[in-house]
């Protein structure tokens, strides 16, 4: 009975409301305004907002900038030539290993599970440059909010990692991300970006948790989706699902000190009631499962993969990958 307590409730107190209340208004607030005024295409919002708030309360205002520029400029690149979105993938997963030996991993891990949504068509692509407005713009809103609410960290760095950690780190992260990003193309249609997304979220370190995280991850989509599903069946109307996915969210953030579990499933309801407003909910729920279990048997494999090439070959790496995370 403790072990089940334990999985379900992996933290201390939940987050305050006040800072729910202002991640949602740097998260949140982009994306509702940006899809009133200019529709679909304001979804982009959403993607700038959420890596300059975090990026900004981890490492400091400087590497939020440059961190979320970077995303939105390889963004941009692969909506412009999808064929890049590979190597565009292999170079971040590059870019990743190089922060992550230098302290500043945690910003460019949290970016690069948000850069994924522009692997997937599920953002217009006919007017780039509007588009590249919009998320600049998203992006100078998050980041006064934060700074307004002084919620902004000071320009830190965790300790730096060492070279075989990183190289572990960012070789396993490149070929995850570039077969995740190919399957989920080829097999999981318009939502397959949800296959690399979990995979990129599944492989945060400390790897000693990856495959506790993995179950939790998996229990708390289903509990989601399943919520989802009980919603559709008695709630047709548009704006419920709207006020019921911020809700969810606001929720989300509030149980993610708490519970991985119960911060996954709100989450996941947010998601799937947000794409149901343009997307068949029946469809998007088989989606979300099959790429969630999907991402959980890959990261698994390559964990495996990765921890025992590791432990032969260089056993203080190994247990540096296990026991830290490169940005604590």
């Amino acid at each position: 009975m403790q072990a089940l307590k334990t999985f379900f409730v992996d933290g201390d107190t939940p987050m305050n409301w006040r800072d729910v209340a202002v991640m949602l208004a740097a998260i949140a607030v982009p994306p509702l305004i940006g899809v009133m005024l200019f529709g679909r295409i304001g979804a982009v919002a959403f993607v700038a907002a959420l890596p300059a708030h975090i990026a900004a309360r981890d490492a400091g205002l400087q590497p939020a900038v440059v961190v979320t520029l970077v995303t939105g400029m390889a963004g941009m690149l692969v909506l412009g030539e999808p064929s890049l979105a590979l190597p565009v993938a292999a170079a971040l997963a590059a870019m990743t290993s190089i922060a992550c030996q230098h302290g500043f991993a945690m910003p460019c891990l949290r970016a690069l599970f948000i850069w994924t949504i522009f692997t997937g068509p599920i953002l217009p692509t006919e007017d780039l440059s509007g588009l590249f407005l919009i998320y600049l713009v998203a992006m100078g809103w998050s980041l006064g909010v934060t700074l307004i609410f002084f919620e902004v960290s000071e320009l830190t760095r965790a300790e730096r990692s060492s070279r075989t950690y990183s190289a572990a780190f960012g070789a396993a992260l490149g070929v995850g991300l570039v077969i995740s990003i190919w399957v989920g193309r080829h097999f999981f249609g318009e939502h397959g970006f949800w296959f690399p997304l979990t995979f990129v979220v599944l492989w945060l370190p400390p790897f000693g948790e990856l495959f506790s995280r993995t179950a939790k991850r998996t229990v708390g989509t289903i509990i989601g989706t399943a919520i989802s599903l009980v919603i559709a069946l008695w709630i047709k109307l548009p704006w419920v699902s709207g006020v019921m996915g911020a809700l969810a969210l606001a929720l989300a953030f509030r149980l993610l000190p708490r519970s991985y579990v119960f911060f996954t499933a709100c989450l996941t309801v947010t998601v799937l009631e947000a794409l149901s407003l343009v997307s068949d909910l029946d469809h998007l729920a088989t989606e979300r499962i099959t790429t969630m279990f999907a991402a959980a048997v890959m990261t698994g494999l390559l964990g495996l993969l990765t921890f025992g090439a590791l432990r032969v070959l260089h056993p203080e790496a190994f247990r540096e990958l296990m026991e830290t995370a490169p940005y604590d």
